[in-house]
């Protein structure tokens, strides 16, 4: 019989509130405030939150591939920018020995580093020096014949712990100037005995 009762009055409780009571107060997994209220809005906060889940699960995962792609393609923006690091890079090579000046290689390298890469990729990057003296004076002598190449307008130059693995502008003459003198004469060969145009070694 107490069993009985207590059937019939949760029944006649759901009968007493109206459908879409009903229905909003079953959801107990939506954390709005607004499911949680006695008289709170059918279509109001609570719909909307279930709206949103609803259409994120149709979305996937798209919701996900586009940060996915941005992370496939992170590993090949920071090759990139090494690459280039690299590229726009300044060995002690191209300092003279107290590191006041540029030498001619180092003030061409400056030249094309702040006039030919794309605008993103203009920057100079500097051989760290173990003194530290030695370093600023390498940033100060390219910071002042950057001026030059640029007008006045200021330079992006930055130090780096990358070693410059170049050479000396006198061995790279000494090399192409050895192979500019021991080229073969560029002439055609002897025509073969018969004729008809047909070269022969």
């Amino acid at each position: 019989m107490p069993r009985l009762l207590a059937t019939c009055l949760a029944l006649s409780a759901f009968a007493a509130a109206t459908p879409s009571d009903a229905f909003w107060n079953t959801q107990a997994a939506c954390g709005q405030a607004a499911c949680r209220q006695p008289h709170s809005t059918p279509l109001g906060e609570c719909y909307q939150a279930v709206e949103a889940g609803r259409e994120e699960n149709n979305m996937w995962p798209q919701q996900y591939v586009g940060l996915d792609r941005r992370n496939t393609a992170a590993p090949f923006d920071i090759m990139i920018r090494n690459g280039w690091r690299r590229q726009n890079l300044l060995g002690s090579h191209h300092f003279n020995e107290d590191a006041t000046q540029l030498t001619q290689s180092g003030k061409l390298r400056v030249q094309w580093i702040l006039t030919q890469p794309p605008p993103t990729h203009r920057q100079v990057f500097i051989e760290r020096s173990i003194t530290d003296g030695v370093t600023d004076a390498r940033i100060a002598a390219t910071e002042a014949f950057a001026g030059k190449v640029l007008a006045g307008e200021p330079a992006s130059i930055v130090d780096t712990h990358l070693l410059s693995d170049g050479r000396p502008a006198v061995v790279i003459d000494y090399v192409n100037t050895q192979y500019r003198e021991n080229m073969m004469t560029p002439v055609l060969p002897e025509a073969s005995a018969g004729g008809g145009g047909v070269a022969t070694e």
